[in-house]
């Protein structure tokens, strides 16, 4: 059961004391290709804590940004228009500033790497990779939640019901 951004576990199935609390996001999609957009959506939406929103190029993600504010931005390098690099320059800009993992199958590791660091704080994923570093490195960005505050928003709802 999920109560705002928070999954709400039942009765039956409380947290061990070294389980990782599930966080909540909200993730941008950014890829020009509507089979790769989808394909990382659906990869990412197996997070059902997680709402996955897509842009098709810069332009349109700066918009959906100013509006749903995400948590991740998933950022392809290769884009028309305005490219990977111009949008994440752009996003350093926004307020508040989401994290950026860039993805990329045009680039060799060490153009890469250099281009994470300078725009994509320094995450970067080969597309050929998603499938399996995604979800981890998406979740290693987002800020942790204290188990405190979940386990107590838990027993609230519990007793409220």
């Amino acid at each position: 059961m999920t109560r705002g951004n928070t999954e709400v576990l039942p009765a039956d199935r409380r947290l061990a004391p070294d389980e990782p609390v599930p966080k909540s996001a909200t993730i941008l999609v950014l890829d020009d290709q509507k089979y790769v957009r989808h394909t990382l959506h659906s990869l990412l939406a197996q997070q059902s804590h997680w709402k996955i929103y897509e842009a098709e190029n810069g332009r349109v993600a700066l918009d959906r940004i100013r509006e749903i504010h995400p948590d991740v931005v998933v950022l392809d390098i290769a884009l028309p228009e305005m490219n990977g690099m111009q949008a994440a320059y752009e996003i350093h800009h926004l307020g508040p500033t989401p994290k950026i993992v860039l993805i990329s199958s045009h680039y060799t590791p060490e153009e890469s790497a250099i281009l994470a660091r300078l725009f994509g704080d320094g995450n970067f994923i080969p597309k050929s990779e998603a499938g399996k570093t995604l979800i981890p490195t998406v979740s290693r960005l987002l800020p942790d939640e204290s188990k405190a505050a979940v386990l107590k928003l838990i027993r609230t709802s519990a007793t409220a019901d």
